[in-house]
């Protein structure tokens, strides 16, 4: 078993990611094989910290083609591909933090459904979004959002980039079949009941069940919760266990729990 601990010191997203994969970055890249591979795709790319690493280590070596069905990522793709949407940007999320006094108005500021509200509700919390952070002096604070690492990332000409906003099975399937491809999978992990999955992007798990990724010709890695379940209904596929813990705040307690990497070839 292997522990994994902090291999990215400094989170390259704009904020704590719920299922960033930062911490892993580096024991994951370990088992990829990239020899003969000139895209990589990420079908639920949230924070895109797996291709975010593979960028540092082979800069403009590869294409990358990133999808999620959050509109929210989509936006702020659109805002720091975009020099006047970023100014504008940082000029109004500036004016909305400085304003904060006390939980109240930062209440009042993560009810609102625009991309503002959604940046600082993640972007300032104790142990999960949307709880009122006792700690953080909102005064005086400035953000420049194309100086955050995955900004400069998506901003490098040497890299290419494709955004799109949609749903993660489509995308599977239509890169599936070329085996100069690699897909890595990090889709949400199903919960102990089924209250979200409704969610579209969980069907991905039936897809699976239904057509393995065995029979594709592209390099597939699937990353998931180790459940007894989760090994059973994918027990044909090639797989890795590894410990994972989840740092909470405040008081730096761990929650364990274990991963496992499905994998075709």
């Amino acid at each position: 078993m292997i522990y994994i601990y902090i291999i990215m010191k400094r989170n390259h997203f704009y904020m704590s990611y719920f299922g960033n994969k930062r911490t892993e970055v580096k024991y994951l890249y370990d088992l990829l094989d990239l020899s003969n591979i000139t895209t990589i795709i990420e079908p639920f790319c949230g924070s895109c910290a797996i291709s975010y690493y593979i960028s540092t280590l082979h800069p403009g070596k590869f294409k990358y083609v990133f999808n999620d069905n959050d509109n929210n990522l989509k936006t702020m793709y659109d805002i720091i591909t975009d020099k006047n949407k970023a100014d504008e940007f940082n000029l109004i999320v500036n004016k909305i933090i400085n304003s904060i006094n006390n939980k109240e108005d930062y209440i009042n500021t993560i009810k609102e459904n625009n991309i503002y509200s959604w940046f600082i509700k993640n972007k300032y919390y104790t142990i999960r979004p949307g709880l009122f952070n006792l700690t953080t002096n909102y005064k005086n604070q400035k953000i420049d959002i194309l100086k955050y690492p995955i900004s400069i990332f998506f901003n490098n000409e040497k890299e290419n980039i494709t955004f799109i906003y949609g749903d993660g099975i489509e995308c599977y399937i239509k890169y599936k079949d070329d085996e100069k491809n690699i897909l890595i999978l990090d889709p949400p992990y199903i919960l102990n009941n089924n209250s979200n999955y409704a969610e579209p992007s969980l069907k991905i798990y039936e897809y699976l069940l239904k057509n393995s990724i065995n029979k594709e010709k592209a390099y597939i890695y699937l990353i998931i919760e180790s459940t007894f379940m989760m090994d059973k209904l994918f027990e044909d596929l090639k797989k890795i266990t590894y410990d994972k813990g989840y740092f909470n705040r405040p008081g730096g307690k761990t929650r364990q729990t274990k991963h496992m990497i499905l994998y075709n070839k």
